[in-house]
């Protein structure tokens, strides 16, 4: 591959330099970009909280934990395809990368057809699952008879921007985002303010700003160097379809699980009433915004990690670890300081005092935060040595914590209330991150020093 090739390709080399500000300059975008697309779903519920009711944000939100697992799906495909692209930007081999690009392009075609149909087929027994509350019902089969449609845009805007940021370009995804959000936030304005369409017009509002953001990253996907139109490298590969799901299948197992425990979660907050339901939502759409920051990091570190493990410099994977791991639990210190004193302002935003389920709402939404922010220091390092031990080529680990988080959120919730009441499903999430801890930074350890003896020798 020759140079002007091979630049257009690795926008971003992470082989020399200090690994802390080369992650942190390649996730800054990405940062961005996660809080203007967290800002999309929390103009939803303050626009729905605010104009609509305190029961209708119970209602878009009832079911949270089907989109989190849909999301999680498109995330847990882009982040199998960016690792393997991204091993291929560190071997410089431009062949592979093609082919990586091209398998899955057409995976995730048949995906999201596969999971639109999926969905939308069984969308009452999703809410019957959920035990979606009879007053909200309606409201709650309006928003997800919109909201799914969008499935297919998601699952693409996810891998187009994963190939590109495992090329070296963060910036993409901070366009998308950033101008699909700002489209958000105008058409909720419209739809459900102007037009009065209630949370149908919000859920169609995130549909177009979705599709937005999936043009913004096809297209210089598909003027890149490693996309081609030539269908044999579209053609499905059983080795690389092998490679893909031996680190999909394990990733997707743990998501799947984590929905799982959340979905008890969910099914029995709901249960309590709507009120519950609107502040936890609430308190989760506040805590989503400073998760973002430390998944954007994430991200970095994966291609970092990758593009390390590519060109065979262990050590400087072990030493970059940790440096960005310190540097998270920096941050989240910051975080706590802030959202500790502003909770009770930040959790407001998405209820109307006028509401008569205005206080008992806030109370959650506020103890809720607290408790999730102080979970920080835990969830911080889970997140990035989970992230290290996947790109290392080790996604079993991650998926046999996934089953512990189960264990945790069912036990906290179905045990824990009657020793201490409300705060069994606030610390639920925490006690899943406690468990995963362990089960992924000593594996990480453990690969990185077989990684080191096996160069040596």
């Amino acid at each position: 591959m020759n140079m002007a090739k091979q630049k257009k390709i690795q926008n971003a080399n992470m082989l020399k330099g200090s690994p802390v500000r080369l992650v942190i300059e390649f996730s800054i975008p990405l940062v961005f970009g996660n809080i203007f697309q967290q800002m999309y779903y929390i103009v939803d519920a303050v626009i729905v909280g605010k104009f609509i009711s305190i029961q209708a944000l119970a209602a878009v939100n009832s079911c949270s934990w089907l989109t989190w697992l849909l999301n999680a799906v498109a995330r847990d495909f882009s982040n199998t395809v960016s690792i393997l692209a991204s091993y291929s930007v560190g071997e410089k081999d431009s062949e592979k990368l093609k082919k990586i690009v091209g398998n899955a392009c057409s995976i995730a075609i048949g995906l999201a057809v596969l999971l639109t149909f999926l969905t939308e087929y069984n969308r009452e027994g999703i809410f019957r699952l959920f035990q979606v509350q009879d007053d909200i019902i309606r409201m709650t089969r309006e928003y997800f008879s919109v909201v799914l449609l969008g499935i297919p845009f998601v699952l693409i805007y996810h891998v187009a921007a994963a190939l590109l940021r495992a090329a070296g370009n963060s910036k993409i995804t901070f366009y998308a985002v950033s101008i699909s959000t700002v489209i958000n936030i105008v058409l909720d304005l419209l739809f459900v303010v102007g037009f009065g369409w209630g949370v149908k017009g919000g859920a169609l509002a995130t549909v177009i700003a979705q599709f937005v953001a999936m043009l913004i990253t096809v297209w210089p996907l598909g003027k890149s160097e490693m996309f081609t139109t030539d269908l044999s490298y579209w053609k499905l590969d059983k080795r690389l379809m092998g490679q893909m799901f031996s680190l999909w299948f394990p990733m997707f197992v743990n998501s799947a699980v984590i929905s799982a425990g959340g979905s008890f979660v969910s099914r029995n907050v709901n249960i309590v009433g709507p009120f519950f339901t609107a502040g936890i939502s609430s308190a989760t759409k506040i805590f989503t915004m400073m998760e973002s920051v430390i998944m954007a990091i994430q991200t970095g570190l994966s291609v970092f990690i990758g593009q390390n493990l590519g060109a065979d410099k262990i050590e400087r994977i072990k030493k970059g670890q940790c440096q960005i791991v310190r540097f998270a639990l920096a941050l989240s210190l910051l975080l706590n300081l802030v959202v500790q004193g502003w909770a009770s302002q930040l959790a407001s935003l998405f209820l109307s005092r006028s509401d008569p389920l205005y206080v008992q709402t806030l109370h959650v939404a506020v103890t809720d935060i607290r408790v999730l922010t102080l979970g920080m220091f835990i969830m911080a390092p889970m997140y990035l040595y989970r992230i290290g031990i996947q790109t290392l080529g080790h996604p079993r680990y991650p998926m046999y914590a996934g089953f512990l988080q189960l264990v945790a959120r069912v036990v906290s919730v179905s045990l824990l209330p009657p020793f201490i009441g409300e705060y069994a499903y606030y610390l639920a999430t925490i006690l899943a991150w406690c468990v995963t801890l362990p089960i992924v930074v000593i594996p990480f350890y453990q690969s990185v020093h077989l990684l080191e003896r096996g160069k040596d020798t």
